[in-house]
C-alpha cells in the first residue's frame, strides 16, 4: 500500500512497507494476533494473561467490524510482519467530519527505532486525508514515554505535559490532517 519516505526512517534503512490488514489471509491473521499478543505482554499494556488465542478471536471479530481499519508494516529485508495500528472511525461533530482514533500501535521490540510507528501513523494520516476525515486522535499513558515522543514528533497535540505528568495519567492527543 504503502512505502515509507527517506525522512522517516534512519538513513540507509530498508524501505518500509505499510498495508491494510487483510484478514481473510492467514498470514495477516497471524501477524495481527502475534503482534498484538506481544504488545499485551509489555510492562505498558499490563496483559500478559491475553494470548495469543485471545487475539486470534479479536481477530474474527474485527474482520466483521465496519469502520475498523487495521495497518500492518515491515521492513523491505525483514522475514516476518514488525508492526500493527488499530484504529477506528469516529466522527467530530466541531469538524463536522470522520476522524480516526488509533485504538493501539505496536512494533516488535527488536524493529522499534527504524521509522515503522512513524510509516503506520502517516500512511493512516494518508488515507484519512483521501477520505476527507478531519483528524486522527488516541489516548496515550504518560508512563509511554517512547510512544510520546512518537505522536509529538508525527505533530500530535496536547502532550505538552506529558512528561511532567504522574504515573497514571492518561492523555488525549489529536492531529489534523
Amino acid at each position: 500500500m504503502s512505502t515509507s519516505s527517506a525522512s522517516d526512517r534512519p538513513q540507509d534503512a530498508p524501505a518500509i512497507d505499510v498495508w491494510v490488514c487483510d484478514f481473510s489471509q492467514s498470514e495477516d491473521r497471524a501477524s495481527f494476533a502475534r503482534l498484538v499478543t506481544e504488545f499485551a505482554a509489555e510492562p505498558v499494556s499490563g496483559c500478559p494473561e491475553l494470548g495469543i488465542a485471545h487475539f486470534a478471536a479479536v481477530a474474527d471479530e474485527l474482520a466483521e467490524r465496519d469502520g475498523t481499519i487495521v495497518l500492518l508494516a515491515a521492513r523491505e529485508d525483514s522475514e516476518e510482519t514488525e508492526g500493527v495500528l488499530v484504529a477506528f472511525e469516529g466522527y467530530s461533530t466541531f469538524a463536522k467530519a470522520q476522524l480516526f482514533n488509533i485504538h493501539d500501535v505496536h512494533v516488535s521490540t527488536k524493529a522499534r527505532g527504524k521509522g515503522i510507528g512513524s510509516a503506520m501513523l502517516n500512511t493512516l494520516a494518508d488515507l484519512a486525508r483521501e477520505h476527507g476525515f478531519a483528524k486522527l486522535t488516541l489516548e496515550v499513558a504518560a508512563s509511554n514515554t517512547r510512544a510520546i515522543r512518537l505522536y509529538r514528533r508525527i505533530g500530535f497535540t496536547g502532550l505538552d505535559t506529558a512528561f511532567e505528568s504522574p504515573a497514571g495519567t492518561t492523555f488525549f492527543a489529536s492531529k489534523r490532517v
